[in-house]
């Protein structure tokens, strides 16, 4: 079930990492980094991380947000 949508995930699963790898590398495996996302939230989470990268200072922002920050975010660009 992806964990921002709620819908459920029958074929191929993401589990993606809430701080990008890039920036957060010794998060790799921890548990309270990953979460299950459908494709349609990983793409919009990924072009979120995108935006945000290319910000001042945006690797430090994307080690600092939250994955209550990117379920609000991602479910108001999905309505």
């Amino acid at each position: 079930m992806c964990q921002v949508c709620g819908n459920a995930v029958t074929d191929r699963k993401i589990v993606d990492h809430i701080h990008p790898l890039k920036v957060a590398p010794n998060e790799k495996l921890d548990r309270n980094n990953l979460w299950t996302l459908c494709y349609r939230c990983h793409n919009i989470k990924t072009q979120l991380e995108e935006s945000i990268k290319s910000q001042p200072n945006g690797n430090n922002k994307l080690k600092h947000i939250g994955q209550n920050w990117y379920q609000k975010v991602i479910k108001e660009k999905i309505k």
